[in-house]
């Protein structure tokens, strides 16, 4: 992808209130486990749902927030 398509999708993901671990992990360029990861830190905010197909949903505002501070 160009990066300004790149840029487009992301921000048509954070037009949601929450997205998928594996759409987080593709807009950071990072491994399922590590977002995972972060989540666990509490460096992700997520919402938690049982008997569902995507069982973890991440706020998109918490995304942008870790986005802004960057990938430490």
């Amino acid at each position: 992808l160009k990066k300004e398509n790149a840029m487009r999708i992301t921000m048509n993901y954070m037009d949601k209130p929450t997205i998928t671990v594996r759409d987080a992990s593709w807009i950071l360029s990072l491994s399922t486990s590590t977002v995972k990861r972060k989540i666990n830190q509490g460096v992700l905010k997520c919402v938690k749902r049982d008997n569902l197909r995507e069982k973890i949903l991440i706020y998109t505002d918490s995304l942008a927030k870790f986005l802004e501070k960057g990938n430490d």
